[in-house]
């Protein structure tokens, strides 16, 4: 069965047109690109627009359901993705990139270690901190001979 939508969609084709070019996320592109294709009248299903999207209608129909609730603003909104918090908090990150980039910062992942205890007494394990200093940071410690 097909189901026609009755949305009432207040941006322009143009102003869809524009924000459609100007979003980097192809998440965020595709309820845009649903909504041009219903406003100029390409396709006026959620299934026929779904298939096009290659994603599920039920998911098209959702992000209708958004855009009557809250407009764009609402379809584009990014949620928090869940996930553990970090465990050297971005302040402590920013203060050890500094350290660390100065001349004589650390000689060993271990002082590392030590001063992230002393400062804000966080007991981070060894492996830690070294996989954290080299990728996340990607600073490699000048061992001091």
């Amino acid at each position: 069965m097909v189901c026609l939508v009755k949305l009432e969609i207040k941006e322009s084709p143009e102003e869809l047109k524009a924000l459609l070019t100007s979003l980097k996320e192809s998440s965020h592109k595709k309820r845009i690109q649903a909504l041009y294709w219903l406003k100029i009248g390409a396709s006026n299903s959620i299934e026929h627009i779904a298939m096009l999207l290659g994603c599920h209608r039920t998911t098209v129909s959702r992000w209708f359901s958004l855009y009557r609730r809250g407009g764009i603003e609402a379809l584009l909104e990014q949620k928090k993705k869940p996930g553990r918090p970090r465990k050297i908090p971005l302040e402590v990150e920013e203060k050890l990139r500094i350290k660390l980039q100065q001349g004589e910062g650390f000689s060993s992942y271990g002082e590392v270690q030590l001063w992230l205890k002393g400062l804000c007494g966080m007991d981070i394990p060894y492996a830690t901190v070294y996989k954290y200093v080299r990728t996340r940071l990607k600073i490699k410690l000048n061992k001091l001979d």
